[in-house]
This record gives C-alpha cells, sequence and structure tokens, in this order.
C-alpha cells in the first residue's frame, strides 16, 4: 500500500515524494496529533529507504564492470568468431594496455570457444559450460553483444560504441560495413584507453606513450555511441624519400640506418597502432588527387614528343621543355590538349569503372618552367585578379625569374571545367578534383565551377608565419566554400618551420581554424605534414589529432591534459614552458613581413635570443626538479630539453646568417660560424641515434644546408669527420 501510494507521486525528489505520499496515506493533521503524526512519518520513511537501499546498491554495483583485482585479470577479451581486422587489432591493443598497467595477463578468446554460454536477463551466464571469466569485453561487433542489445547501427564510418550491459564491457564499430572507414572498433578501443582509463600516445615511442599504473581495474556505466564529423581525417606521415636520403647522405647515415632509427624510436612495450592510428586518424573520401596526376607519366612523355605546341609558352617565346624535368606546365587554353586529356580519362575510367572520382590535379611547383604566357592563356587572366609574383624560365640564360602578374585562378577553372565537361558526357556521375594552391589560390573572379569538381584547398606554409597571411587565407577558404559544391581542407600548416626545426607552437590559432572550416562546408583533410619535429612542434601535431576527432574541443582544456597526463607533478612549469613557446611564435607571426625574392620571408629562428633561451631552460630546469623520482617524466622532460638545445644552437647560426645577409662577416665571425655549424652537425647526428623523434635532422639536412653557403660553409670540417669515425 505504501510503496503504492509512492509509485503514483509525482515530483523529481525521491525524499519530497515519499513525504507527500506518506501524508497523503495517513491523512491530514487535524486526524492525528501532530507530533505523533511525524514520528511516524520518519519511522515509515526511515524503514522504506533501509529497504530500498539494498536494491539501489545492486543496480549499480551490476552496472559497473570489474575487469583487475589487485593485479588478477577477473575479464576475458572476447572477438567475434570471424573478427575483422579493426576488432583483431583492437583486442591485442586492449591486452597489452591492461597488462602493463595491471600486469593482469587477460585472456583473447574468439566467441566460438565459449562454446555454450547464453544471454540471459542482460548478461552473460553459463550454459552447460564454466565460464572463462566472471566479466566480458566484447571487442567488435558479433553474436554475443547484438543479443546484449549492442550493435552498429547508425553508425558512420568510423563510429564507436562503448557500453557496459550487465557483466560486459562493449567496444565496437561498423568497421567493414562502412568500407570508406572500416575501424571503428580499434577507435572504440583508444577512445576507452584514453577516456577511462587515462592512457595518452604524446609523441611516438615509449617515452611518448602514458599508462597509468592500477592494480585494480573496474569500469563506470558507460553509454557512448559517436561517429566523427569527417569521413576523411589525415595528417601525412613524412617517411623515407629522395630528399630524406639527401638529408642522411650529409649526415652520413644510410637508409638502413633510418629505417632502424625509426623502428627503434616508435616501439613502445604495449602493442599498438601506430601513433596515427592510436588517434584515430583513418578513412577516405575515396578522390583521386595528387600534384600532377592528371596524366600518367607515359603519357607525358608522348606528349611531349609529338605535341610541344602543348607545353606552357614561356616569356622568352620558347615552348622547349626537358623530358628529364620533374614538373611539366600545360597550355590550358589549348583546346586540343583538352580533348587528348578528355580522351585519356575515358580510357582511365574505362579500365577501372569502380572510380568515383578523376583527377585534374596539374603540377604546381618547381623551378624551371613557368606558367604558360601565351596570348590565349594570358585572355583566361582577369586583369582584376589579385596580383601575386609568377616566374618563367629563359632558356638562353638557363634561369629562372620572377616577374608582377595576376592570379592564375580562371584559367585553372577554365581548365578544369572544359575537362569535366567532356567527361561528364560519357561519365555523368564521375567526380572530379582539382585544386586552390600556389599562385591560383585566390578565389576565381568570372568563371564558375562545374558542379560535379571538389575543390581541394591548400593553405600556404606561412598560414602561421605571418598574421596577414593567415587571415587572406581563412578569407579565401569562406570563399571557395561559397564557390564550390564540394571542398576539402589540404593545408601545408605543419610545414611551419620545418626547414629550422626550432621549437614553435600555434595550438590557440589552429584550433580556431580548424572549428571554423570543420563547421563551414569541410568534407574532409589531407594535411602536409607531420614532419617529426616532436621535441619543439610535437604539441601542434597532438592538438590536430584531437581536433580531428572532435573539431570543438576546447584547446586549454587539451593543452593542461597533454601537460598533467604527461608530466605529473611538473604539468605547471611544462605548461608555463609551451605557453611561453607559442606567445614568441605568436610574436613573430604578428610582426612586419620582408620581402625577398618575390617571397615573404620570417625567421622563426629570431625570438629564442640567449636571454630568451635562459628563460625556457629555467622552466624546463624547474620542471625537471618538481618531478622528483619519477623517472618517465624526467625523461619526457629531457625530451623536451634536447628540442630547446637545437632550438638555441639555431638560433646562434641564423643570427650569423641574417648579419651575413647584412655584411660581409669578419674573419672572426667566419670562424664561429664554421665552428657553430660542425657542432649542430655533431648535434643532429646524436639526436638521429639517440632521440630520433626529436627533430627530424635528416629533413633539415635536405632543406636548409644550401642556406650556409653564404657562411662559406659547405659540410662539416674534417675534423667533425673524424670525431665520429669508429677507433
Amino acid at each position: 500500500m505504501v510503496l503504492v501510494g509512492f509509485l503514483a507521486c509525482g515530483g523529481s525528489n525521491p525524499l519530497a515524494r515519499i513525504g507527500d505520499c506518506f501524508g497523503h496515506l495517513l491523512g491530514s493533521p487535524s486526524e492525528l496529533d501532530f507530533k505523533k503524526e511525524q514520528k511516524l512519518r520518519r519511522s515509515i520513511i526511515l524503514t522504506i529507504l533501509l529497504a530500498l537501499v539494498p536494491a539501489f546498491c545492486t543496480d549499480a554495483a551490476e552496472s559497473a564492470v570489474t575487469l583487475v583485482v589487485n593485479g588478477q585479470a577477473k575479464a576475458a577479451i572476447v572477438v567475434p568468431s570471424e573478427a575483422s581486422r579493426a576488432a583483431g587489432e583492437g583486442a591485442k591493443i586492449l591486452r597489452d594496455h591492461l597488462s602493463q598497467m595491471s600486469g593482469a595477463q587477460l585472456k583473447v578468446l574468439k566467441e566460438s570457444e565459449l562454446k555454450k554460454v547464453k544471454v540471459a536477463n542482460g548478461r552473460i551466464e553459463p550454459g552447460s559450460a564454466k565460464l572463462p571469466a566472471e566479466t566480458f569485453i566484447l571487442v567488435g561487433e558479433g553474436e554475443l553483444a547484438n543479443k546484449l542489445g549492442a550493435s552498429s547501427k547508425g553508425l558512420g564510418p568510423g563510429g564507436i560504441l562503448i557500453r557496459t550491459v550487465g557483466n560486459a564491457l562493449v567496444l565496437l564499430g561498423a568497421d567493414d560495413k562502412t568500407p570508406s572507414d572500416p575501424f571503428g572498433s580499434r577507435y572504440a578501443v583508444t577512445t576507452f584507453l584514453e577516456d577511462e582509463l587515462g592512457c595518452r600516445y604524446l609523441w611516438p615511442g615509449e617515452s611518448g606513450k602514458v599508462v597509468p599504473k592500477r592494480r585494480t581495474i573496474t569500469v563506470r556505466p558507460l553509454d557512448v555511441r559517436y561517429t566523427p564529423l569527417f569521413e576523411q581525417r589525415r595528417i601525412r606521415w613524412s617517411r623515407h624519400s629522395s630528399r630524406i636520403q639527401e638529408g642522411l647522405d650529409r649526415l652520413g647515415f644510410s637508409k638502413e640506418d633510418f629505417l632502424r632509427a625509426r623502428e627503434n624510436g616508435s616501439s613502445t612495450r604495449s602493442q599498438s597502432s601506430n601513433w596515427m592510428g592510436w588517434h584515430r586518424m583513418g578513412g577516405t573520401l575515396g578522390l583521386r588527387t595528387g600534384d600532377g596526376t592528371i596524366l600518367a607519366g607515359q603519357t607525358w612523355d608522348r606528349f611531349l614528343r609529338e605535341h610541344p605546341e602543348w607545353f606552357a609558352m614561356q616569356l622568352d617565346g620558347s615552348r622547349y621543355f626537358d623530358p628529364s624535368w620533374e614538373r611539366p606546365r600545360l597550355c590550358k587554353s589549348n583546346k586540343a590538349l583538352v580533348e587528348a586529356i578528355v580522351q585519356e580519362k575515358i580510357k582511365e575510367l574505362k579500365r577501372s569503372p569502380r572510380l568515383k572520382s578523376i583527377s585534374l590535379m596539374t603540377h604546381d611547383g618547381g623551378s624551371k618552367a613557368g606558367f604558360c604566357m601565351c596570348p590565349a592563356c594570358k585572355a583566361l587572366d582577369p586583369p582584376e585578379g589579385r596580383p601575386t609574383s609568377v616566374w618563367t624560365y629563359d632558356h638562353k640564360s638557363a634561369r629562372t625569374r620572377r616577374f608582377d602578374y595576376v592570379s592564375l585562378t580562371d584559367r585553372m577553372i577554365y581548365f578544369y571545367n572544359a575537362v569535366a565537361k567532356g567527361v561528364a558526357e560519357v561519365y555523368p556521375d564521375v567526380l572530379f578534383t582539382g585544386q586552390a594552391y600556389s599562385i591560383y589560390a585566390s578565389p576565381p573572379v568570372r568563371q564558375k565551377l562545374h558542379p560535379k569538381i571538389v575543390i581541394r584547398f591548400v593553405h600556404s606554409t606561412g598560414h602561421y608565419v605571418s598574421d596577414e597571411v593567415r587571415r587572406q587565407g581563412m578569407a579565401d577558404w569562406d570563399a571557395w566554400a561559397q564557390a564550390a559544391g564540394m571542398i576539402y581542407w589540404r593545408p601545408n600548416l605543419l610545414l611551419w618551420g620545418r626547414h629550422e626545426g626550432t621549437a614553435g607552437v600555434f595550438v590557440h590559432k589552429l584550433a580556431e581554424d580548424f572549428r571554423h572550416i570543420a563547421h563551414n562546408k569541410c568534407i574532409g583533410t589531407d594535411f602536409d605534414s607531420c614532419m617529426h619535429h616532436w621535441a619543439t612542434q610535437g604539441l601542434n601535431c597532438y592538438v590536430l589529432a584531437k581536433l580531428h576527432w572532435k573539431p570543438d574541443l576546447d584547446v586549454d582544456e587539451v593543452i593542461n591534459d597533454y601537460c598533467r597526463s604527461g608530466f605529473g607533478g611538473a604539468s605547471e612549469q611544462i605548461k608555463r614552458y609551451l605557453i611561453r613557446v607559442e606567445q614568441l611564435t605568436d610574436k613573430t607571426a604578428a610582426g612586419k613581413t620582408e620581402e625577398a625574392d618575390g617571397k615573404r620571408k620570417r625567421d622563426v629562428t629570431e625570438p629564442y635570443t640567449p636571454q630568451v633561451i635562459a628563460e625556457l631552460r629555467g622552466l624546463l630546469d624547474a620542471a625537471d626538479k618538481a618531478a622528483g623520482n619519477d623517472t618517465m617524466v624526467r625523461r619526457r622532460i629531457a625530451f623536451l630539453h634536447r628540442g630547446l638545445e637545437f632550438t638555441e644552437l639555431q638560433a646562434k647560426v641564423y643570427r650569423l646568417l641574417r648579419l651575413a645577409q647584412q655584411r660581409r662577416l669578419s674573419a672572426a665571425e667566419q670562424i664561429t660560424a664554421r665552428q657553430l655549424l660542425d657542432r649542430k652537425w655533431l648535434m643532429m647526428r646524436r639526436i638521429f641515434k639517440e632521440e630520433h623523434f626529436a627533430v627530424n635532422v635528416a629533413a633539415l639536412c635536405w632543406g636548409e644546408w644550401w642556406r650556409f653557403k653564404r657562411l662559406d660553409w659547405s659540410g662539416p670540417s674534417q675534423q667533425a669527420k673524424e670525431s665520429v669515425r669508429p677507433n
């Protein structure tokens, strides 16, 4: 009777509801002595609450799932009998991290190995066989997960489900049901390890992994369903290349040395996907892209032999093009060329009927042939277009020179449209990928885009080097987003300081830009590139990866978490260090832009004066002291120290380089410059061998080596070389 009255009463406060209901049942104060009524009311309420507490506690206990107790496994990891690749990888990652955290060794089983278990009352129960564990972690979508009411239904590409049900924790994704991003189950595992168990992956390698020690692991009630906003989330991972090999040769290392150092530097105790995989980078839009991929190499060769008139006319009137040159340019107004490309693209689609897109991308950079300056091409360039600097090649002097001109965007759109129109007559559903880049980054003035063209928008390297460039770049995005039906982001933002490798942080600007673009027509990303300057610029990559998964994250919360998770008692000092570096980076970007050789120039090493270096070193030294006896935290601080030491030496070298651009160096200054460059060469070799991911020294030796000719240095001295030779 009392319970019926309680359940029938309204209101949101349980105690108030109980009181109101008993007042209703006992009658009004006029019918009972007031004091006796109050005493009776309290007695009944207390009795009922005591009766309900066990039920409440039982519900709470059943909704939590215990995986490990005092280092002993209480759970088993179960994958479907026919597990997806994502589920298989996720199960191993989870097993290894739980082991490293607690010491417990959880078994990984297939559903078929559980034999006659059943699901009843929302729990996994034994049938006629004994259960191998008390609780279960279901990784990937299988029969058990479905019987517990957990499925991938409604999840998009890369989507995840994390849910506790009875005595099970379910971690799954749509996987192979969404072929554009089939790794949801693995994403669910790393999301669980991060959000619930506190694991982090700050940078590649063991020192970058944060795996908290927990002898007992109990999972709170969870019910998470999430699909990432972007179907394609990509940050390019800088690997071995001809450019890297050039740098390795200068350092005295081989390709095998490089691959071995990469493998050793990125290895961790717990099996995991790579750094990108851990941070759930992945997916694809299925678009054909790439500079110069409008034609295959053999087609270029044939065109060059048979139709030299199809290639760009230089200002000197010549069209000669050497087949050995890396980046041939086209005469984009030539109708015969357009028709030839249309036919090549139709052949391509016939060979590969499943292609959903074809590339219209021609070559962009290159130091030899410039863009076409024939009368027909120039007529496609509106005089009111944005002023820019264009280059041309003089064959008589064999030199490239720049001259003032206007944006080439309208001629590029004319060319894209012409090819798209011809191909679409045969294949009306195919998409065409073009790009906004270089001297055709500004929005079109007169031309309108064909509706099937997808634009790959490229923000320049200077985006965070100059606030002026950043403002223009964001305005250009907005204009292109209005002009194009589909647009995706292919920025060069991570190439900030790639040739210098010095400290730089721009995460607040990055987060602001990312949020704006993510919610303004962007369909996916392709960032060029993670340069592996992790000890000097690593926070940028870390924050960027987090933003790809959740674009609206609070960047300050990410920084706080990065510092707390990775640096423990030294978190405040590390945060001050990183924020100070960001202030220096912002100050450089806000400064005046100098023009040199037709290009905007900013020296990202300039803020690092001896006084600033001393200030930053003081912060890292204070962090090391605050870390106490925590050896892993001190190791991470030493990693950042290595980056600061390199920044200090780079700043000294570049101060002399700036001076040499103003006047001739004295004999003493020249000696100092050569000594510093020798020291730097030796330091880069040590970084390569000892802290491979601190600074990508091989990339630097390719990108900046030529600059030091001005300092009368073409390589290490004989004394420096002899100091590294084995005895």
